[in-house]
């Protein structure tokens, strides 16, 4: 295949969204749709297209992927599979990002259908998973995030499980379901560290560690929050350094080490600040700014 074809830079592009350089792949669809309008590629263009929504989604720029989203949506029609699903899939994500999530279950709930009747099991697991974290209840997020991890096994899509696994883990810890996390976040570590990037495998140790500390086994906790701690140090990942100080600092308050944990609670909080918590994560910068001054009384 020429490297310069629609469908080549299309790989190309896809690579690069997978490899977390948004900005990049955005330069390489953008690239995509016009070698797709010169081969008269339709299929391909909306793909693109749609995935230049995603990415300008991505990059915080909803109003411009909105509109790269309608102009897919002009150009996407159903008796084209591979257009049609990429198309659906981006929809869904941006009724999602507005908080439609209703909508954003029908249209995942179609795109589940649609993929595995023309048999795409990676978007069809992509689908399930998307309705995991869209479902009303968690009843409902634990049936479809179990069915998404049944999907990737059978289809022997493993790359699929860290993240499949991990959802599934947030739900139970959601609803106190601690042991259930606990496997479940084992789980998605060892796919994690066999599939994912640095910082994705950091946050999977941080997890095992975190919901040691709920579970009540101290030691076992800071057996994993010491070292993650030093890893994000090292990275200069602002949001795991607070998040490990925050679990290290309750771990001694419960402990009746309140000085020392104070202090690691305050650091957390200097991190999150750094990490943009307080812009973004309001509901952690509340808490954690909530938690010190209860125990500073």
């Amino acid at each position: 295949m020429n490297e310069y074809t629609a469908d080549a830079l299309l790989d190309a592009a896809d690579t690069l969204f997978q490899n977390q350089d948004y900005r990049g792949a955005l330069d390489k669809y953008t690239a995509v749709v016009q070698a797709a309008r010169r081969e008269f590629n339709r299929s391909v263009e909306v793909e693109a297209l749609s995935q230049m929504a995603r990415m300008n989604l991505l990059l915080g720029n909803k109003e411009e992927g909105g509109r790269w989203l309608e102009e897919a949506r002009g150009k996407a029609y159903d008796s084209d599979p591979m257009g049609w699903s990429r198309y659906l899939g981006v929809k869904g994500r941006f009724e999602w990002q507005n908080n439609d999530l209703k909508t954003a279950r029908e249209t995942f709930e179609t795109m589940y259908d649609f993929c595995n009747t023309n048999a795409l099991w990676s978007r069809a697991i992509d689908a399930a998973h998307m309705i995991a974290i869209v479902a009303a209840t968690p009843e409902e997020q634990i049936e479809w995030g179990k069915r998404g991890i049944k999907a990737a096994e059978t289809g022997e899509y493993e790359s699929w499980l860290g993240p499949l696994w991990n959802n599934l883990a947030s739900t139970y810890y959601d609803i106190k379901k601690y042991d259930s996390a606990l496997e479940c976040y084992l789980n998605a570590r060892e796919y994690h560290w066999r599939y994912s990037g640095e910082t994705a495998k950091l946050f999977a140790d941080y997890h095992v560690g975190m919901i040691y500390r709920y579970l009540g086994r101290f030691d076992e906790a800071g057996k994993w929050l010491r070292p993650v701690l030093a890893w994000a140090e090292r990275l200069q990942n602002h949001s795991v350094i607070g998040q490990a100080l925050q679990d290290l600092g309750e771990i001694e308050i419960a402990r009746k080490n309140k000085n020392e944990g104070l202090k690691m609670l305050r650091r957390a909080r200097e991190e999150y600040q750094k990490a943009k918590f307080n812009e973004t994560r309001p509901e952690i910068w509340n808490g954690i700014n909530d938690r010190i001054k209860e125990l500073e009384k």
